[in-house]
């Protein structure tokens, strides 16, 4: 059975769920973005090129054409990709269509399901599909209220591969931010209430700052200005899942202020808990977090994290536990294999449901 995913990117963390899928069907992930051109993949990928205008992206070549080429097709449940919602008007169209997404609004000016005015459209579109897949159950609940069959919406819950851990790891004695350094992720935040901790410097507990951005220059000169070239380190983006494991297996926590995306659960695989404030923006993924059992979610502001990183510092025990609970969680309830297989069911169910139209 061959298979298309409509794509943007071939995200390093969706490389795993890819291979997975992989190994049933006859994968090809079709990408947007030019820099993935010659990478090699254990799945076949196809260079899909566009234009952006304003929020809109629209799609160089027919897709129909492409899509047609295939027995199902996973599509980006995105709105503002007119040419791949635009499929879901073809009336000619034979190959099973499932869209996969957050399922409700999100981005780093938007909260979760904070912006509802393009719900109508969102469900327009979504009924003419033959499945829907979504990261968290959030979603589900609330399509099936907007009058949509449950069977026809897949919970894919949002993971991410880890790296097996093996024998001893080090002891957990630093701290540690990872992702793209945006001015909305609070990263100033994370640094000044890092600075407001009121212990010994000789006992406070390195800051490791993974990823790059626009906000790393900002970052670099502030830590100079504190004189903090010993405490924090900028290490650039990192993508290698066994160079990440070192630093989440001797981090006492993972801290992102204003985001939980993807790294909550990577946190979690690795035992490390995650801290976040309520108000965190998120595509569901905040969801996995039960506060002081697997993780950290605060009220938010400077003062509130130092109090939160101060308590983790004295407590090392506890905070060992909670990262025992979060592992459990992700090896229970997270695996790539567990996403895999509900993406998969989607498709056998949109097969057969196109089929019998």
């Amino acid at each position: 059975m061959k298979l298309l995913i409509v794509y943007n990117k071939v995200w390093p963390y969706r490389e795993k769920i890819f291979e997975i899928i992989n190994e049933k069907y006859d994968l090809t992930v079709a990408y947007t973005d030019p820099k993935f051109l010659n990478k090699k993949y254990p799945y076949k990928t196809v260079f899909t090129p566009g234009k952006q205008v304003g929020p809109f992206f629209f799609h160089k070549d027919s897709l129909h054409k492409l899509c047609a080429q295939y027995d199902a097709v996973i599509g980006l449940y995105e709105l503002r990709w007119l040419r791949l919602m635009a499929l879901m008007l073809n009336p000619w169209r034979k190959y099973s269509m499932s869209f996969w997404g957050i399922g409700v609004s999100a981005s780093y000016s938007n909260k979760f399901d904070d912006k509802k005015q393009w719900d109508f459209v969102r469900n327009f579109f979504g009924k003419r599909a033959e499945s829907l897949i979504f990261y968290s159950d959030y979603p589900k609940t609330k399509f099936v209220q907007a009058g949509f069959s449950a069977d026809k919406i897949f919970v894919a819950n949002n993971t991410t591969y880890v790296s097996p851990v093996n024998g001893q790891v080090a002891e957990r004695n630093t701290f540690l931010f990872v992702g793209t350094l945006y001015k909305e992720k609070g990263i100033n935040i994370l640094l000044e209430a890092y600075n407001n901790i009121d212990i010994p410097r000789a006992q406070l507990p390195v800051l490791n700052i993974i990823g790059d951005g626009p906000e790393r220059p900002a970052i670099e000169k502030w830590v100079q200005e504190q004189g903090l070239e010993d405490k924090v380190f900028l290490h650039g983006a990192i993508y290698d899942s066994e160079i990440l494991k070192t630093y989440y297996t001797k981090a006492l926590a993972c801290i992102s202020p204003n985001q939980a995306g993807l790294s909550v659960l990577t946190s979690m695989g690795y035992a490390t808990i995650f801290v976040t404030e309520k108000n965190a923006i998120t595509g569901g993924e905040v969801l996995n977090i039960t506060n002081m059992e697997n993780g950290i979610i605060y009220e938010g502001g400077t003062a509130e994290l130092t109090a939160q990183m101060s308590w983790i510092i004295d407590n090392k025990e506890e905070v060992i536990r909670m990262g025992k609970s979060a592992r459990e969680h992700y090896k229970n309830n997270r695996t790539p294999e567990q996403m895999a297989d509900s993406i998969m069911g989607a498709v056998e169910y949109a097969l057969k449901k196109k089929k019998h139209a």
